[in-house]
């Protein structure tokens, strides 16, 4: 299917019944492997689709639609809803108003009443994700703690916003979402270690003392100095973090992480080196890097450095790399595992494999739902499936 079709300013009343058709197919389980690939190909084309989608095939709706039907001549309705929507309107009409849509969603209601056998043998209304009754799991938020050189660990949920230290070199100050260091006197070069954990399902942001900008995703700890040396700004990750690092030519920045190192003066990247990744990826959005001192990257590049030290480069998708810290999942034929590996972190939420997948997954979804609403986009496929209990997924094909 063309997603440029499906998702333009043009719409047709028979693209609202072909996607009523495959989301009624998608309702009554019995699409075939294609449509399941065209359906989930316009779902992922846009958030639009995406709330659409949610919209028609969440069980309360569905039982909604349902006992409207029983009240109205099904007839009659549909020429009811046509008029009030306007689809007895000309079709210049339609592309002077631009709100498809709404006007696909009710297309869509219509279709489905008057092609879905669903509507007239009242099936039960489908359970999209099978979890506990009352049970989800909420996004992860602003956590993370701030362990001091004293041995002080401070957690940042409880603290109040300003400042929250200062020693006569380094003031740190704290708001809602962020941690940051000014230089109140620079005379004393010693360098004390600093350390900002965020746990699963936690997100910080960090200003270093040079100004440098650090971004914290769920899972991940930032080893830096309060106050960088003369010689060059070093500082360790684990986890994954997105830096946009202050330019000093004279100052080299350079994270490590395990036995690899990325060197920069100036530029944006995103690190991703979690313990349960074989891997460590480096996407480059500006400027340049240098991996392990011999390997440089480009703007829209990325570096895989194994187990091994062996680094390959290719192409970046940087909307994917880069989407958790925009506050979004954006996942373009992402191997299963490493879909759930982000619902992990993000989630706090431990995975149970009950069978084989290699299916790859397209689906774009803000962070801040419950995680219900991202496994429902991944069941439109048909190929995989999730039981939600306490703080545990188990996925099943």
């Amino acid at each position: 299917m063309n997603t440029e079709d499906l998702s333009g300013n043009d719409p047709t009343e028979e693209l609202a019944e072909r996607i009523a058709y495959l989301i009624n197919g998608f309702i009554q389980d019995d699409l075939t492997e294609s449509e399941h690939d065209e359906l989930d190909e316009w779902v992922s084309a846009n958030m639009k689709n995406q709330r659409l989608f949610e919209e028609l095939t969440d069980p309360v709706n569905i039982q909604k639609w349902v006992d409207w039907h029983e009240k109205l001549d099904s007839k009659a309705a549909y020429e009811r809803v046509k008029e009030k929507i306007g689809l007895l309107q000309d079709s210049e009409s339609f592309k002077r108003r631009r709100i498809w849509p709404y006007w696909v969603a009710a297309a869509v209601i219509i279709a489905l009443i008057i092609i879905g056998d669903l509507w007239f043998q009242k099936r039960p209304a489908p359970q999209i994700i099978a979890t506990v009754p009352g049970q989800d799991i909420l996004p992860g938020g602003r956590h993370a703690i701030l362990k001091l050189n004293g041995g002080q660990a401070i957690i940042l949920d409880s603290v109040q916003s300003g400042r929250i230290t200062t020693d006569g070199s380094v003031s740190i100050l704290k708001d809602s979402s962020a941690l940051s260091y000014t230089v109140a006197d620079n005379k004393n070069r010693l360098v004390r270690m600093d350390e900002l954990s965020t746990p699963a399902g936690g997100e910080f942001q960090l200003s270093l003392s040079d100004g440098t900008r650090v971004w914290l995703n769920a899972s991940t700890t930032l080893k830096y100095p309060e106050l960088f040396p003369d010689s060059v700004r070093r500082v360790e990750v684990t986890g994954e973090a997105y830096f946009e690092v202050a330019k000093d030519a004279k100052h080299p920045f350079i994270v490590t992480t395990g036995k690899n190192e990325v060197r920069v003066l100036g530029t944006h990247f995103n690190i991703n080196h979690y313990p349960d990744n074989r891997e460590t990826i480096i996407t480059l959005e500006e400027g340049s890097v240098k991996l392990n001192r011999t390997v440089l990257l480009n703007p829209g590049e990325q570096g895989l450095i194994n187990e091994d030290g062996k680094i390959e480069t290719g192409p970046a998708d940087l909307e994917s790399a880069l989407a958790w810290k925009d506050g979004q999942f954006i996942f373009k034929m992402a191997p299963l595992n490493q879909v759930m590996a982000q619902v992990s972190h993000w989630y706090d939420a431990k995975i149970i494999y009950r069978d084989n997948n290699s299916e790859h997954f397209n689906a774009r979804i803000p962070r801040d739902v419950p995680v219900s609403k991202l496994l429902h986009l991944l069941e439109t496929t048909g190929r995989v499936h999730f039981k939600i209990e306490d703080k545990t997924i188990t996925v099943t094909n």
